[in-house]
């Protein structure tokens, strides 16, 4: 059921307060103030904070669907670098899940049922995307000594995403986060990547580089 516009309102101001400071220290007051609504109207849509939170995880779940997991046709075409870029950029969108997933899981484990079955679906994502790189040349085939080691790969491909934007505070990366990531990326699977696929990287990177470039000027 699409959200009406009062409710959109308050989700995309309570998002950019969550970014900002953080989902435990954003009170319901500073959402409504933001929104440009009385607190009274706020409660009318969302009475408690985990009521909204509830809203706000749904609606991450319709964007990651539309942007991410759910574009079937870069899937099928073996899209894989744009679909990480993708991931990438829903992960500024909604920075503050991915710099304390644990503590908001703790928080508000109604939602752990959810995040979960996401994480299984990334998961299979990956690992599709993965054997679908494979039979277009760009991956190497799985060594039949090491059976399993593209599970494992996938796994890695998840964390690496996953917990990307934490990694890049800690590190002090305030620019470009998307592009270091797709970096990050690179250098991850480089060691499964056929010719075909380093150059198909490479490509993708400097369509980046070049983007960014074209931004600031």
């Amino acid at each position: 059921m699409p959200l009406n516009k009062t409710k959109k309102k308050i989700i995309l101001a309570a998002v950019e307060l969550f970014n900002e400071s953080g989902i435990h220290s954003v009170r319901n007051q500073d959402i409504a103030k933001k929104s440009g609504i009385s607190l009274s109207n706020f409660n009318y849509h969302y009475a408690t904070k985990k009521d909204l939170v509830k809203a706000i995880f749904d609606y991450m779940t319709e964007v990651l669907v539309e942007d991410v997991y759910g574009n079937q046709t870069f899937i099928m075409d073996g899209e894989g670098l744009t679909i990480t870029k993708s991931f990438f950029v829903f992960q500024q969108q909604f920075c503050f899940f991915f710099l304390d997933t644990p503590n908001i899981l703790k928080s508000y484990p109604e939602n752990s049922k959810l995040i979960k079955e996401q994480i299984e679906e990334a998961l299979k994502m990956i690992k599709g995307v993965n054997y679908l790189a494979i039979g277009m040349g760009y991956m190497k085939p799985e060594p039949e000594e090491f059976p399993g080691l593209y599970d494992e790969l996938a796994a890695h491909q998840w964390r690496n995403t996953h917990f990307w934007i934490s990694y890049a505070r800690i590190k002090g990366y305030d620019d470009d986060l998307v592009l270091k990531g797709m970096e990050s990326h690179f250098s991850l699977i480089y060691p499964y990547l056929t010719e075909k696929g380093i150059e198909a990287n490479k490509r993708f990177l400097e369509m980046l580089r070049k983007d960014r470039s074209e931004a600031e000027e």
